[in-house]
């Protein structure tokens, strides 16, 4: 699933900003995990899931041709982009990667190092700026077993059964000072070293059955060739189409902060966004009671509820509604509120 699905801002007309955060919040680009069972009915070892490499939906012989890309300090690097959307601010405090060391059956992490850093705009496009990081500070924290194995496709050329020297490895990168980030378009680059003779690879994003993710606009940068280029992963056979990726990553936020004003409302503040479970709404000034009232994107109500007056909050259960996109309008004598809000 692309970025731009996965959260949202306040809809904005004018805005007035209110200070603190609602509560730490994980944003997820996409997932390596493609489930207990292989392509060819092989299951994965008890606790544990396949990553399988992706075969287009009813063409079962074509996959990708590569399990991973390297990020190796002195070679490669790899970069995906960060969207901030309007009406937010971001405070970083660490980013998770997720590698494999192949052929590696240690029990314990082979990683050594990680080195992140941060560019406004697209690192291939000139003028774009470093703002956090370079390629000399180690920023590994910690690497985790996933308990997951990437495999190819199992069933090209002819069914198989799946190893387990692939393990994935969650790589987590320390930003430290937590990174403040305004609005905006900005790319993670990371390249990292483990100990041994062993290669490492990073895991493109995988869903079943699909090979080629809309959007997907993952960078790589060659040291030899001195020059970013899309990360292309060639279809297996030949005759299946080359498809552009994305890499999964984790970016933990310290603060995830959305305003919204419309029309004449008073400033409030909406979050998390997105959220899985309750939207919580709180009041910047004193107001008398208000009316709240969610509906989906067709503009049918899901759901309607009060605030007291002289509420400082209130909250919006969204547990059991679909994921998707709604609209929560708040009116109060005071004026009415309009914000754009996401159930992930």
């Amino acid at each position: 699933m692309k970025k731009t699905l996965l959260y949202c801002s306040a809809l904005l007309l004018g805005s007035l900003a209110v200070p603190g955060a609602l509560r730490a919040q994980q944003y997820i680009n996409g997932t390596f995990s493609t489930g207990a069972q292989s392509l060819s009915g092989v299951a994965a070892p008890t606790g544990a899931t396949w990553s399988e490499a992706s075969n287009d939906t009813g063409v079962t012989t074509y996959s990708n041709t590569n399990a991973g890309f390297g990020a190796t300090l002195g070679s490669f690097s790899l970069a995906d982009d960060y969207v901030v959307p309007a009406g937010q601010t971001r405070t970083i405090n660490n980013i998770s990667f997720f590698s494999y060391q192949s052929g590696y059956t240690g029990t314990t992490s082979p990683f050594t190092a990680l080195y992140v850093r941060i560019w406004q705009g697209s690192p291939a496009v000139a003028g774009s700026t470093i703002v956090f990081g370079d390629l000399t500070t180690n920023r590994l924290a910690a690497a985790t077993s996933t308990a997951t194995y990437r495999i190819f496709n199992s069933l090209y050329p002819t069914p198989s059964t799946p190893g387990t020297t692939r393990l994935i490895w969650k790589v987590r990168a320390t930003i430290s000072p937590a990174l403040t980030l305004a609005p905006g378009t900005y790319w993670i680059e990371w390249a990292s070293t483990v100990s041994g003779t062993l290669t490492h690879f990073y895991v493109p994003v995988t869903v079943a059955g699909t090979r080629q993710i809309a959007g997907a606009n993952a960078l790589s940068y060659s040291n030899a060739n001195a020059a970013w280029g899309a990360v292309i992963d060639e279809g297996n056979p030949a005759s299946a189409p080359d498809v552009t990726i994305d890499f999964p990553y984790i970016v933990n936020d310290a603060t995830v902060t959305a305003t919204a004003s419309a029309n004449n409302g008073p400033a409030l503040r909406v979050g998390p966004v997105p959220t899985s479970d309750n939207l919580r709404v709180e009041f910047a000034e004193a107001r008398g009671a208000s009316s709240l009232t969610l509906t989906d994107m067709m503009g049918r109500k899901v759901w309607a509820g009060t605030a007291a007056a002289r509420s400082s909050s209130t909250s919006i259960p969204m547990a059991d509604l679909a994921t998707g996109i709604y609209m929560l309008a708040i009116s109060s004598a005071e004026g009415n509120n309009l914000v754009r809000v996401i159930k992930e």
